[in-house]
């Protein structure tokens, strides 16, 4: 008599709730802003994002983690450098004077990653801890109706 074992299930990729929580924010919007609307969103993005860590993470640690994610956001997208890090957060300033002349499609990428990045590194230092409260933060930030946005 031959036994009959379940099939083993072949194991699944891990989740990237991260993208997961970034895609469902851009929905609606992704692709169909100009570069001052994408700064204008992205920097708010930022800020909420700062405000939420800063609770937890203090002045110090916050601008050295974000400090190192725009690093690394640099070395792939190298207007990103232009972003400076103080301690009421993430400056547009520099950004804002050549966004004209970068493509749009490639400067909304490098701001996606940089999101992405935060909420990846945030997570992975705290075990995860912050990630609700940073998903929540980041899915308050909406594009304001006269940008195409959802009232």
């Amino acid at each position: 008599m031959r036994l009959r074992h379940p099939p083993v299930p072949l194991p699944m990729p891990d989740r990237n709730i991260h993208e997961e929580a970034v895609t469902a924010w851009r929905a609606g919007w992704a692709g169909s802003l100009a570069q001052t609307a994408l700064l204008d969103l992205f920097e708010r993005a930022l800020d909420a994002l700062w405000q939420r860590a800063h609770m937890s993470l203090g002045e110090m640690t916050l601008m050295a983690i974000v400090d190192r994610v725009l690093h690394q956001g640099g070395e792939k997208y190298p207007h990103l450098a232009q972003l400076k890090v103080e301690t009421s957060g993430v400056h547009f300033g520099e950004l804002r004077h050549s966004a004209q002349e970068l493509d749009r499609v490639m400067l909304e990428e490098s701001l996606v990653f940089l999101v992405y990045e935060l909420l990846r590194v945030f997570g992975s230092l705290t075990g995860e801890i912050l990630t609700p409260g940073l998903h929540a933060e980041l899915h308050k930030v909406r594009v304001p109706a006269s940008q195409g946005g959802k009232p």
